[in-house]
């Protein structure tokens, strides 16, 4: 597979988080080849930007995710995309230990035995399936190597997930306009992709998102990517408006000519009525 061969395939697939954060690339995958990545997350926030972007302390969460991505190539001018994930989180009680001696007082009122169960005054909890969806990619323009495409996901959740997920409803539409360039920058070859999408019932309403990556090969087998995620709620109607940027770099290392490795971080840069995440990631590719 040549250098710019591999950069597209990479650009095709990378699928984290915004929560996942960032959905497939402009380019598509040849006939009968394909990409799967393994990725697993881990995020915390202590505090949230408030209703005027001011960040405030709010109560903390940590979430560990763990998704299952796949990409193939149908036809040359579609390819099927689906995730899968799995979800651990944790929400902290600012009133926990409160919570528990008020148990403990009532049983020894009662001339019960103290004792206290598993979780008392433990926050929100959630580990499950956390969101999955199905869809395509199709190929509209090519010009050189510079490619438009656009691509239609249908995004599902289970009733005790979606709450922990930006899904006001079980079932999202997820709409996205896609462009990808090649770059190549004192000699190094690279890729740039932006995306202009849509999506359907978060939960402050339907949502603009808009995605930026450029990525670099400093040498071969190494991927350099900086991401930039921003979604905003302009129909809120009567859930408070809210706007996230994030931003997530990252470096993808061929271990074979298959098999990958990503290693990164990300943070949240500003915000309105959302939490102030960071986190690190990784992930296995596998390339077919």
């Amino acid at each position: 597979m040549s250098s710019w061969a591999r950069i597209c395939s990479c650009v095709a697939a990378l699928s984290f988080l915004h929560s996942t954060a960032c959905r497939a690339g402009a380019f598509l995958q040849k006939p009968g080849e394909g990409i799967v990545i393994l990725s697993t997350s881990f995020a915390d926030a202590h505090k949230a930007y408030d209703s005027r972007g001011k960040l405030v302390t709010a109560p903390s969460y940590d979430k560990f995710e763990t998704q299952a991505y796949v990409e193939y190539g149908l036809i040359d001018e579609i390819t099927f995309v689906a995730e899968s994930s799995y979800m651990r989180f944790r929400g902290a009680n600012e009133q926990r230990q409160l919570e528990q001696l008020q148990y403990l007082t009532a049983e020894a009122i009662a001339g019960a035995p103290l004792y206290l169960p598993p979780g008392l005054g433990g926050g929100a909890r959630y580990e499950g399936l956390g969101a999955g969806w199905i869809g395509g990619r199709l190929r509209l323009l090519e010009w050189g190597a510079t490619i438009l495409s656009v691509q239609g996901n249908l995004r599902a959740a289970t009733p005790a997930a979606q709450t922990f997920l930006d899904m006001k409803r079980r079932l999202q539409e997820d709409v996205r306009l896609q462009l990808g360039w090649p770059v190549e920058i004192f000699g190094l070859s690279g890729f740039g992709d932006m995306q202009l999408g849509y999506r359907s019932l978060g939960q402050s309403g339907d949502e603009l998102r808009g995605e930026t990556t450029f990525g670099l090969r400093p040498v071969d087998g190494v991927l350099l990517l900086a991401q930039s995620f921003l979604s905003f709620s302009p129909w809120s109607g009567s859930a408070p408006f809210m706007s996230s940027q994030k931003a997530q770099v990252s470096a993808v290392c061929d271990v074979t000519r298959e098999v990958a490795v990503q290693l990164g971080v990300r943070a949240s840069l500003r915000g309105v009525n959302d939490s102030a995440e960071r986190g690190l990631l990784g992930a296995l590719w596998y390339r077919f």
